[in-house]
């Protein structure tokens, strides 16, 4: 994998203090399953937001353990349907539940992946060798990680486990490998703003 290719620090660091989205923290997620380099990165901001805490006086809690677990004040987990365990998707992926693979131009498919009360809608993309997506540019974020196969933008070529970091200030035009094709985990926020008339004829279909 090239360097440049991996979540930014600030990213990295939110993701280690659950302070994402959990939307953009799952395309994170599965890229952090791909990667070693980023588990080492991110154990090493892990083993320092701990030190950290250590280094800070205690302060006494307001109200003891026992009986904050008494009252129930601690929220429970949204309850989540289960997620099918594809062969080739990400283990992080299993506890969501996925749509239909639904077409949505010639050689390119979109599934959902419901993530209830994430402010991202995050999505799996698959794109046939050789395609090309319209370009686009974004009013939020964007962040890919690739699953399978590869592609190509202005701003490099992304191959399986990389992780693709986009804002409103980037506008692209992805060219998927013209043997392997692609598939990633997309999270975007804002909206995808398509260009051009084969962007404007898509945009509806893919409602993002």
């Amino acid at each position: 994998m090239r360097a440049g290719h991996r979540p930014s620090d600030e990213t990295l660091a939110a993701f280690a203090t659950g302070g994402l989205d959990e939307g953009l923290a799952l395309v994170v997620a599965a890229h952090i399953e791909a990667d070693a380099q980023s588990r080492r990165r991110l154990r090493d901001l892990q083993s320092l937001q701990g030190g950290l805490l250590d280094a800070i006086d205690p302060v006494p809690m307001q109200a003891a353990a026992a009986d904050v677990l008494a009252r129930g004040a601690i929220p429970q987990p949204p309850q989540r349907p289960a997620g099918a365990s594809d062969p080739g998707l990400p283990r992080v992926l299993r506890p969501y539940a996925l749509g239909a693979w639904r077409p949505i131009g010639i050689r390119i498919a979109m599934r959902r992946v419901e993530v209830p009360g994430a402010e991202a809608r995050v999505f799996l993309l698959r794109a046939g060798p050789g395609v090309t997506l319209p370009h686009h540019k974004h009013s939020g974020l964007e962040w890919t990680t690739i699953l399978s196969g590869a592609y190509e933008h202005e701003y490099g070529r992304y191959a399986a486990g990389d992780f693709d970091e986009a804002d409103a200030e980037h506008d692209h035009t992805p060219r998927v490998d013209p043997t392997e094709g692609c598939t990633c985990i997309a999270a975007v926020t804002g909206e995808v703003l398509f260009q051009g008339w084969l962007g404007r004829l898509l945009q509806p279909l893919v409602r993002l």
